[in-house]
């Protein structure tokens, strides 16, 4: 399918608005001014950062489902009057030395601005990105990350040269024009839009072979299952230490090895680049482990970590398994919506993505407390880091059991037919060209039962085919890229075929919960021989019309219904049909 919209510029969009956001990851750098200039307490001077966190998480969850309805476009430009206005409002909070006007601008505005620009881009890439989700979305969660690497010098040397206000002032103009001028690049793919690229040759013959039974699910859908659940707490239990241990990275390494000020002080920086270094590796390794072992290798990696750091004397392995435990802690994060994807699908991924961004807003406020509390109780790190060994264990488990659980699909996935009263009867099937000899004795029993001619057999089994074929082709195209791309959560899509015994009809109904799709408004084929376009685009429904008397479609819910209708009076008229002689 042909698009204007190019897929590595949407990439580019949604890098340009994370880099932005991300900004707030610098805060550190506004605190330490705000509390010499204004004289405020530092610890309500940084809780400002945590207010920021907490309603980026519940922006996520409650606007979640607006992203959706509206789009990336107009998501983004909304995420970029709020963040914009929010920064430029925190220099005046500074000039009329209000401390509550700056939680309201920068905690409240601002981290609405983040919920809602972190997760319109990111959700927009899985749909664009159905080959390679975990390199699209680590490429612009790495632009969250690197954020404050990039923008930390430069709003120091702003401070500096032009004063605080003034710089929020900046900071805040220049941030909303580019999250706006993203914003308008950034749209969803057209429904069942797949890239040309051969995704056969990206994975092994075994991943081909996976078979699952997973369908899409609604945010609400979603929030009714343990896997949801299983996830949020994994990303809870992992940036709650990420953070916890981010805020006592140079303290701890000061006690435990030995370091001057200084070199802890480095260490804190390249910190860093190991975290968003890790967003886009891991991300990128995902597409080819799959998220579920991704994460059970972050959770075993952490685990041995956070076990050896407080038995280590020398600084320089001391840094490594800080390092190490850093790209895990960015990898968690960029591996999140891909992870969505694979085992709730991409039908409301901004809305679901919402509600498990609640996990970094709960870690946030929790996570630096907590490893005080720790610090404080025990009266060393040791302590805090066997903490965090053992929620790090827990977290492991949960990584298997996630993998236990499943989404309900649009049928039963027994084979076995149902036979509910009221003369109808169905059978679920996967969505698989390979079901069709199934279908079409299934089909022609029935057929056969209400005495219809061989010659109107074949018509009705021709029908159904095409109809069959569309589904397998089309309705789950976004899942079958999945199929073929993650190693561990593997989407096969189900449709459920119905035969209704009438008093003078047989209807057969085709279920599935693909895209909605009305194959009624499809236009007939144009054949010409002139033509260079060979694809006779709308050729099998064009077929499915001559061939039965009737042909129906509605959409229920999240369901399409195809309905095929024959009469058994055998009375087809020509303009019932629509028949058109062959050769005439």
């Amino acid at each position: 399918m042909k698009t204007a919209k190019n897929r590595w510029l949407i990439a580019a969009s949604a890098v340009g608005i994370h880099l932005s956001i991300g900004s707030v990851y610098a805060w550190s750098v506004f605190a330490k001014p705000v509390v010499t200039q204004l004289g405020w307490d530092f610890r309500e001077t940084q809780f400002t950062f945590s207010i920021a966190i907490l309603f980026l998480g519940l922006s996520a969850a409650t606007l979640g489902r607006f992203v959706e309805r509206q789009g990336p476009r107009r998501s983004g430009t909304l995420a970029s009057f709020f963040f914009g206005i929010g920064i430029a409002g925190s220099g005046l909070a500074i000039e009329m030395n209000s401390l509550h006007l700056l939680y309201a601008c920068y905690g409240v505005l601002g981290g609405i601005g983040l919920g809602v620009g972190y997760i319109a881009p990111v959700s927009t890439l899985v749909k664009w990105f159905p080959d390679r989700r975990g390199l699209a979305t680590g490429l612009a969660i790495m632009g969250f990350g690197f954020a404050s690497l990039i923008g930390s010098p430069i709003i120091q040397r702003l401070i500096v040269r032009i004063g605080l206000a003034e710089t929020f002032f900046i900071l805040g103009a220049a941030y909303f024009c580019i999250m706006f001028a993203a914003s308008q690049y950034l749209a969803p793919p057209p429904p069942g839009w797949m890239p040309e690229t051969n995704l056969q040759k990206s994975v092994s013959s075994r991943a081909k072979e996976r078979e699952s039974e997973l369908l899409p699910l609604t945010a609400t859908e979603a929030l009714r299952t343990r896997r949801f659940y299983w996830l949020w707490l994994m990303l809870y239990i992992n940036v709650t230490c990420g953070i916890a241990i981010i805020s006592v990275a140079s303290p701890m390494g000061q006690e435990v090895v030995g370091m001057s000020p200084l070199q802890a002080a480095a260490m804190v920086g390249v910190i860093g680049l190991f975290n968003g270094g890790g967003r886009i590796a891991w991300a990128f390794l995902s597409d080819y482990i799959g998220r579920a072992n991704t994460y059970t290798a972050f959770f075993v990696i952490q685990l041995i970590g956070f076990f050896l750091l407080p038995k280590t004397t020398d600084s320089l392995v001391f840094q490594g398994l800080l390092f190490l435990i850093m790209t895990c802690y960015g990898g968690g994060f960029s591996c999140v919506p891909a992870f969505i994807g694979d085992i709730f699908g991409t039908k409301q991924l901004a809305a679901i993505h919402g509600n498990i961004l609640t996990a970094w807003a709960a870690a946030g406020l929790t996570g630096p407390m907590f490893a005080a509390w720790v610090r404080e109780t025990t009266g060393n790190y040791s302590g805090t880091l066997s903490v965090f060994v053992a929620l790090f264990a827990a977290a492991l488990v949960v990584s298997f059991l996630i993998r236990l659980d499943s989404r309900p699909s649009v049928a039963p996935a027994s084979r076995t037919s149902l036979q509910p009263a009221g003369g109808k009867e169905e059978i679920a099937f996967p969505a698989r060209i390979a079901v069709l000899r199934e279908v079409m004795d299934f089909v022609a029993a029935h057929a056969r039962k209400a005495k219809l001619p061989d010659s109107k057999i074949s018509e009705i089994q021709l029908a159904v085919e095409e109809a069959v074929a569309n589904i397998c082709g089309h309705a789950y195209a976004e899942e079958t890229a999945v199929n073929l791309v993650s190693v561990s959560y593997h989407s096969k899509a189900d449709f459920l075929l119905r035969v209704r015994h009438e008093p003078t009809t047989l209807e057969i109904d085709l279920l599935d919960r693909g895209h909605a799709f009305n194959p009624l408004s499809a236009a007939p084929p144009r054949i010409d021989p002139l033509s260079e376009d060979t694809s006779l685009k709308g050729l099998g429904i064009y077929l499915m019309r001559r061939m039965v008397d009737d042909l129906r479609y509605r959409r229920e819910r999240d369901l399409n219904v195809l309905t095929l209708v024959v009469r058994l009076d055998n009375e087809r008229s020509e303009a019932a049909s629509g028949k058109i002689t062959v050769g005439s």
